[in-house]
Formats: structure tokens, sequence, C-alpha cells
């Protein structure tokens, strides 16, 4: 999605409006180690899942749920998941 959908026009539109967090779950990368067994357990314990991608948009606390997706999500589909957030021009 990094180096595809993202890069959409539209898309980097709506990312202005947005803090991205990255929460790496898989275990692949060492410079993550340990977290990435912890975001995983936040992960399955906060959202009920552990699918690989999974998008999720918040408010500013953490506490309301947008929107949430897990697996590919099109680019149209994307920017209608970040548009349910308020603000939306």
């Amino acid at each position: 999605m990094e180096s595809g959908t993202f890069l959409n026009e539209n898309i980097q539109k709506e990312f202005g409006r947005f803090v991205e967090i990255v929460l790496h779950t898989d275990g692949r990368d060492e410079r993550f180690g340990a977290s990435s067994q912890a975001n995983l357990h936040y992960l399955r314990e906060r959202f009920g899942t552990v699918s690989i991608p999974f998008y999720a948009v918040l408010d500013s606390s953490g506490e309301k749920i947008y929107w949430r997706k897990e697996g590919y999500v099109n680019a149209e589909e994307f920017v209608a998941g970040l548009q349910k957030a308020p603000g939306t021009n």
C-alpha cells in the first residue's frame, strides 16, 4: 500500500488531516523485536483482529473508531474510509 495505493492524490490530500501511526506486528524487522508482539497483543485486544494489513481511523483520543478495514483496500474505498472522520472538506 505504501508504494502504491497510498500514493493516490486523493489519499494524500486526506492524509494531511491525520497523524499516522504504524504498528509493526509481524516480527520480521529486528528493529522492532519485542514491540512486534506487544503491538500484536494490542491489535487483538483493542480491535479483535490480528489481520495484516489492518487500517483504522480513530478520533484524537483513540477511543472512537470511525472506520476500520482488514486486508487490501483500493484507493476509492480508502479515501471513503478516511472521509468518515469529521472535518472532511
